[in-house]
Formats: C-alpha cells, structure tokens, sequence
C-alpha cells in the first residue's frame, strides 16, 4: 500500500485512480495521519459487498460445519446484537 497526501491525489487523481484500478492501494493522509484508502472497484465489492462480512461468513461456515463447538443460536444472536449496536450508524458493521 503506498501513501499520498489530499494535496497530491487531488494534482494527481488519474493517476492514482489507475494504480489503484491496476490493484494497489492507495492509503491517502492529511497531515501525515492516514484518513481514507483508495481501492478499485473490485476490491471495494469483495470487501463490502452485501452479506459478505464477517458475521455472515462465519454463519455460513457454522452451516458446513455443525459439528464445530462454539456459540449456539440464542448466544449467537446475542453476540451480534451487542456488537452491532454500538456500530449502528457507521457505514461497517457486522452485516
């Protein structure tokens, strides 16, 4: 992943739209803080694409795999509440 000042993505947005267009991510800073990542559309769709975050991977690999110890339905279900509620007006979430 490389760095780019606001300053210089904005002088140089083609630019870095096509590295990012090409696979690599572009970590923008302001003031030497990271603020946003720049990433191609792909990337965006495998990382945020509906019913594909970490709670719904993890409920799809309970259903291949009932056998495996863990949380039960009413434990699960409680476990996704209180770590969503606190998350419920960002953008990411468990869904």
């Amino acid at each position: 992943m490389s760095d780019t000042s606001i300053s210089t993505l904005k002088n140089h947005l083609p630019e870095m739209v096509h590295l990012a267009e090409q696979g690599e991510d572009i970590q923008i800073t302001r003031h030497g803080k990271p603020v946003a990542v720049l990433v191609s559309l792909e990337r965006y769709q495998q990382a945020f694409a509906a019913r594909k975050g970490v709670f719904h991977a993890w409920q799809r690999w309970r259903k291949l795999h009932p056998e495996a110890e863990g949380f039960n339905d009413a434990e699960q279900a409680a476990m996704y509440e209180r770590t969503r509620e606190p998350y419920a007006d960002k953008a990411n979430s468990w869904d």
